[in-house]
């Protein structure tokens, strides 16, 4: 009896505990609830999580983010002492008005809610820093770099590496430019491309390959990335492998007399009746350079350069012949027809010829992890010479180029693809390339049949003019498959900044 009656006295001492502990929680959980300076805390800690979500590592975000979590911490240790000692501060009247309560209980809501959909928006879609993060986490991976050097090894040797960690495709297409960048004993500090295939299984895989000297010692690859995949020969990876291996790299390189080097290849290009720089090489590494041509010039290129000096050191512009799938066979052509043609034959996602005399071209200046940062410039003599007028006309999109035309000496647009591929973005000169903004353009939606609403059209085409109505087909990224890969036309009154949608487009 006397055992029975001391284990009811532990319970009831328990439950006392149990009791006194869940007020003190609840004591001090509406003391943080009305607490204005936990407010600001919060705040200032979502606002720069958010920024950091969407930006990554900028400025002072991490800093502030860190003292803001400090800050949150020691608001609530000094809440929950003062509860415990029973000391809150119950002569701060603001906290003990119910309406405050409600206020603040709502506040915190919305903040919570405001930022936690920013957050969510920057892991979705490659829409922010975060959704990279999440990628490399779920899909990145490396491969130790052994040949490193360029002179030695080519750039055959990447590909060997990669292949004893992950068998590639045999066949390789490019979704993005080839970049590599070397110094001047061959030891490669750099490079990065987007490339795809299928599988002996025919199952399509994808790799985003990357490297930096100075931020890792092995290659970088980021699997089952998003990716156009049109299997287009003209994006061949085979003949860059095989023309790098009979180009004399050290041999090009050493005239120059530079400490670093670049190489770059964008697949088979038309450089129409321009023969600067190009170089006819065949598999046995003889070397001929076109003094005169009678029609265009077509190959699968690699190019030599100097980075930077472009325009003062001409880059050696290699293209491999012998193959008739990889050189195209020329047919007589004068040329007073070319001079005719020269728009339609030069004009490229990069560069785009107004007349015969006055053209843009987009040139690379920076490259990393699929993103491109280009420069834009001007000819008024055929291409002869060049003149930057914009360092930075898309205003530091990510991705690549997807496009250029110009309408007449002031107005132009560019076109810019998202490193993923499912969007793009259309930017619109007035000052004939001095300054670019972005166009904006209603979103359309459209219903599936089971009812439900989804805004396709995302991916703008370049506009063209006819009769002073100003057209532009969106389509949609390489996500899109809503029917049929269909498009969306939209047309603009006052040459092409506002846009309205007149009709969907099929697929031809």
């Amino acid at each position: 009896m006397k055992y029975t009656q001391n284990r009811k006295s532990d319970y009831k001492v328990w439950l006392g505990v149990v009791y006194i502990f869940r007020e003190n929680l609840k004591r001090i959980f509406i003391s943080l609830l009305t607490n204005p300076l936990l407010l600001i805390g919060y705040w200032i800690f979502c606002y720069e999580l958010a920024a950091l979500s969407m930006y990554g590592k900028i400025n002072n975000t991490v800093f502030i983010l860190l003292l803001s979590t400090v800050f949150l911490i020691s608001i609530i240790a000094f809440s929950a002492m003062k509860v415990v000692k029973g000391k809150e501060l119950e002569s701060k009247k603001l906290i003990n008005l119910k309406a405050w309560k409600y206020v603040s209980i709502a506040t915190m809501v919305i903040i919570t809610l405001f930022y936690g959909m920013k957050i969510y928006k920057s892991a979705t879609n490659y829409g922010g820093e975060l959704a990279w993060f999440i990628e490399r986490l779920k899909n990145e991976t490396s491969v130790e770099f052994e040949h490193h050097n360029i002179y030695m090894d080519g750039v055959e040797g990447i590909f060997k590496d990669i292949n004893k960690e992950y068998a590639l495709p045999k066949k390789l297409y490019m979704a993005s430019d080839f970049y590599l960048e070397f110094n001047s004993d061959g030891t490669i500090l750099s490079f990065d491309t987007f490339v795809y295939g299928k599988n002996a299984d025919g199952k399509q895989e994808s790799y985003l390959i990357t490297y930096d000297q100075n931020k890792a010692a092995n290659i970088t690859l980021i699997l089952n990335g998003h990716v156009n995949a049109d299997y287009d020969e003209d994006k061949l990876v085979e003949p860059l492998i095989k023309t790098v291996k009979v180009i004399p790299v050290k041999q090009t390189v050493g005239k120059w007399n530079e400490h670093k080097y670049g190489l770059v290849y964008y697949g088979k290009r038309n450089w129409g009746y321009n023969t600067e720089g190009i170089i006819n090489i065949n598999e046995n590494g003889m070397e001929q350079t076109p003094a005169k041509v009678t029609s265009e010039i077509i190959g699968y290129t690699v190019s030599i350069f100097v980075p930077g000096k472009e325009k003062e050191i001409i880059p050696a512009r290699y293209n491999l012949i012998g193959d008739p799938n990889w050189s195209k066979s020329n047919t007589t052509q004068n040329q007073d027809s070319y001079e005719g043609d020269r728009q339609e034959i030069l004009n490229t996602d990069e560069q785009f010829y107004l007349s015969k005399d006055v053209g843009y071209k987009l040139d690379v200046i920076d490259k990393a992890l699929g993103s491109t940062l280009y420069s834009l410039s001007k000819t008024i003599d055929g291409g002869k010479t060049w003149a930057v007028i914009n360092q930075n006309p898309f205003n530091g999109t990510v991705g690549s180029a997807a496009g250029i035309t110009f309408i007449n000496d002031e107005l132009g647009f560019l076109r810019a693809a998202r490193p993923s591929g499912t969007e793009g973005v259309l930017y619109r000169t007035n000052d004939g390339g001095i300054s670019f903004e972005e166009v904006s353009y209603a979103i359309q939606e459209m219903k599936l049949d089971s009812g439900q609403s989804i805004n396709p059209f995302d991916f703008p085409g370049l506009p063209y003019e006819k009769d002073g109505v100003f057209s532009m087909l969106v389509g949609q990224g390489s996500d899109g498959d809503y029917n049929g890969n269909s498009s969306g036309l939209y047309q603009s009154n006052d040459n092409g900044e506002i846009w309205e949608y007149v009709k969907e487009v099929k697929s031809k």
